[in-house]
């Protein structure tokens, strides 16, 4: 009778030490599991965020030369050739920028951008009025965009801190269960040395 229920100490104790284990494999791989994410979601806010918003800025920067070429520059021909170096520099930066990672709104806001950009690019060059006009309702566009960057950033940070405390919850349920199986291992230990020590007596 001893014999079998020292077996079956040992068993359950077995049992425990294998469950041990199994816990800190499986807090290993949650805590990977959401660094990768969170390190996922920082690389997206660098990437499809502040890499876009550095190109709008650039494009808004190069818009507000181009108005106030239209503005100050009263030679025609050094406006009209100041006007379409600035306008190959936007467009470079509007190439580089169509190969970020869009959401829907942003596909739609740059649709009527880059629309903007070519009803100013075919207006005749000595009617400065309109191509001012233009070049305000392009900054407007590009304002926008600039505000869904923003948005974009505010949720993917707000993924981030979501992801991190959900990984540490699950660390601290993790390392709480594995607490309560080292107490249940202990109390195995002692009873089985009780019993061992009663046997021998």
């Amino acid at each position: 009778m001893a014999m079998v229920s020292s077996i079956k100490g040992k068993l359950a104790a077995s049992g425990l030490i294998i469950g041990l284990g199994a816990l800190v494999l499986i807090s290993n791989y949650i805590d990977r599991k959401h660094t990768e994410n969170v390190k996922q979601a920082i690389s997206t806010l660098y990437e499809d965020r502040l890499i876009a918003e550095e190109y709008i800025l650039r494009m808004t920067t190069g818009l507000y030369e181009v108005r106030l070429a239209l503005n100050t520059d009263s030679n025609e021909a050094n406006q009209t050739n100041n006007i379409k170096t600035l306008l190959t520099a936007i467009n470079e930066e509007g190439n580089a920028y169509l190969k970020t990672k869009f959401t829907d709104a942003e596909t739609s806001k740059s649709d009527e951008f880059f629309a903007a950009l070519r009803e100013f690019e075919s207006l005749p060059m000595n009617d400065s009025e309109a191509q001012i006009a233009v070049a305000k309702k392009a900054l407007g566009f590009l304002s926008e965009l600039s505000a869904i960057q923003i948005e974009e950033s505010k949720q993917i940070m707000a993924r981030a801190e979501s992801l991190y405390q959900t990984g540490k919850t699950s660390s601290q349920f993790v390392y709480a269960i594995l607490i309560i199986l080292l107490l249940v291992l202990q109390a195995f230990v002692f009873t089985s040395k009780r019993k061992t020590a009663s046997a021998t007596e």
